[in-house]
């Protein structure tokens, strides 16, 4: 299956994409395997959860729609609900199986458990009627999705229930990739905080994904015709309308990587990609915003959207003339640049939306990214993508679609001048990367939103 990947990556993308495909897999392979080594959960750490008190009952219920599961990976997914350090759940199950499976329906009654709700379906109506069959028994305030071949770490709905004391009515965590072992995964998502742009380019936020129920009820459930994105579809209505949206900065679900899982390769499900274009299509028609959408990256469910923009913006090479222009839009980017075509459209196309305060773009010298975005760390500002090679997709493809970004460092971006004046411009005793940064301080605590397109590309 892997050795299908690789040769299927080399003949669509050639051998030099493919050497840095492999060498960056390797890289995020130690990432996973560091992660795992420095978040190992004590028993006396469980142990802790499992007694702790809280001060309301909140029910979480787990629904999980059931289609011919192998034994040993419904026992695991099972066990992982059982093994849960926050009791106040409900396991809520729609089980389409065909009648060969019927060890399904032994295994699930056989558990002497009163949390666990059971229906055997009449028909396999599809993913998504049996998803919408599982949350139909769900009594909780918050509903979690589970897969049916997946695992929960054990301190799951324990991180989930400290999230929902914040007030979260939409909560996501990180989550790994796995084929053998929960203890040793293939790769971990590190996720990003929430952002509109991110989830219309891939439906990152995917798993673990709690919300309350009155939300999910209120866009109607799963919809049908977005089989295979009909997560993303509902993601995407769900957080429309979901006030605080929470990510939980730890690996709380494992999705197992099989022969038949889109976790494995998107041509077990091929019509992925055209569903998973039609949600984001719908997103955009809700949101009344002008729009087209297109898949990105060949066989992966990762999208462009590509905003109508008539707009014209100023372009000037210093941060030190912004004050003097008229625009309202203003393009800032250095001398020596060569944009690329449309270059100049894409900053624009999204920084004309609303709550965007500034855009960045994607320097390029020698066939690297010279300049991407920028992110703090231990107090230390850090280029992203510095030194990475213009050919690779990014980590999780995160370098073909537009997303939220902490900084913009100041070589090619845009801004509004209304944004400026609305934060009385900048401070002038800084050097010229610091104003940018403390721009991009400002404009978080103004509500704005600092977006990074990699499609808007320069060369020096």
């Amino acid at each position: 299956m892997i050795i299908k990947k690789i040769m299927d990556y080399g003949r669509d993308k050639g051998f030099k994409a493919l050497t840095v495909k492999l060498r960056e897999r390797i890289r995020y392979k130690i990432e996973t395997d560091r992660y795992m080594r420095e978040n190992v959960l004590s028993e006396e750490g469980l142990e802790r959860q499992s007694r702790e008190k809280f001060d309301r009952a909140v029910k979480i219920s787990i629904c999980v729609p059931v289609y011919n599961t192998e034994r040993k990976m419904l026992e695991e997914m099972l066990m992982s609900v059982l093994n849960q350090t926050y009791s106040d759940w409900e396991l809520c199950i729609a089980d389409g199986s065909t009648s060969n499976y019927r060890y399904i329906e032994s295994i699930i009654r056989g558990i002497n458990d009163k949390r666990i709700k059971y229906v055997k379906l009449n028909i396999n109506g599809g993913i998504v009627d049996n998803s919408n069959a599982a949350c139909s028994l769900a009594t909780g305030e918050y509903i979690a999705l589970l897969d049916h071949d997946d695992v929960l770490s054990p301190d799951a709905l324990y991180e989930v229930r400290l999230a929902i004391d914040k007030g979260a009515d939409y909560i996501y965590s990180d989550e790994a990739s796995f084929s053998k072992s929960v203890n040793n995964p293939d790769i971990i998502h590190f996720k990003d905080e929430f952002s509109i742009f991110n989830l219309r380019g891939n439906n990152y936020i995917c798993h673990l994904s709690v919300f309350k129920k009155a939300l999910f009820d209120k866009v109607g459930g799963f919809r049908r015709g977005f089989d295979g994105s009909q997560d993303h579809d509902l993601i995407l209505r769900l957080c429309e309308i979901a006030e605080n949206i929470y990510h939980i900065p730890r690996v709380l679900y494992y999705w197992r990587v099989h022969r038949n899982s889109v976790a494995s390769d998107i041509e077990a499900k091929p019509y992925c990609l055209t569903t998973g274009v039609m949600a984001v299509e719908s997103h955009l028609n809700r949101m009344k915003i002008s729009g087209t959408v297109e898949i990105a990256v060949p066989n992966a469910s990762v999208y462009r959207v590509k905003y109508k923009c008539l707009v014209k913006p100023a372009i000037i090479n210093n941060i030190e003339n912004i004050k003097g222009v008229t625009n309202e839009y203003i393009i800032v980017a250095k001398p020596d640049l060569k944009f690329h075509a449309e270059a100049v459209n894409e900053i624009c196309q999204i920084l004309q939306l609303e709550n965007v305060g500034m855009v960045g773009g994607m320097v390029i010298k020698n066939g690297k990214i010279q300049y991407a975005t920028l992110s703090e760390k231990g107090g230390r500002m850090y280029s992203e993508y510095a030194g990475t090679p213009e050919i690779s997709d990014g980590y999780m493809k995160r370098l073909k679609y537009a997303q939220r970004a902490d900084y913009i460092p100041c070589q090619f971006f845009g801004i509004r001048k209304s944004v400026l004046e609305n934060m009385m411009y900048f401070e002038d005793n800084l050097w010229e990367d610091d104003k940018v940064i403390d721009m991009c301080k400002r404009m978080r605590k103004h509500g704005y939103e600092i977006v990074f397109d990699p499609w808007a590309r320069a060369e020096r």
